[in-house]
């Protein structure tokens, strides 16, 4: 059985650098917010909608659980939160 995960849990949205932005030449990550799970998923496949590279360089860091960090899970989650109650 999977648990739903809790969307009001509050997490930490990072974001890759491009490899153009990398001055050490290694992968660097940038916390973006801390915010509700549910608000983080919103930002990767709303506001983020226009710059693929960045929706797919998401990582989601929950306190819960293994990070996020394919953008087909946070796609999911966020099909799954259009019929989940707001609470």
């Amino acid at each position: 059985m999977t648990v739903a995960p809790d969307l009001d849990e509050m997490v930490d949205l990072l974001a890759l650098s491009r490899p153009f932005e990398r001055t050490s030449g290694s992968t660097m990550a940038c916390k973006v917010a801390t915010l509700p799970l549910r608000d983080a998923i919103a930002v990767v496949v709303e506001d983020w909608a226009d710059d693929k590279f960045r929706q797919l360089s998401a990582v989601i860091v929950r306190p819960s659980a293994p990070a996020i960090r394919s953008f087909e899970e946070i796609r999911r989650l966020y099909d799954a939160t259009e019929t989940a109650p707001v609470s």
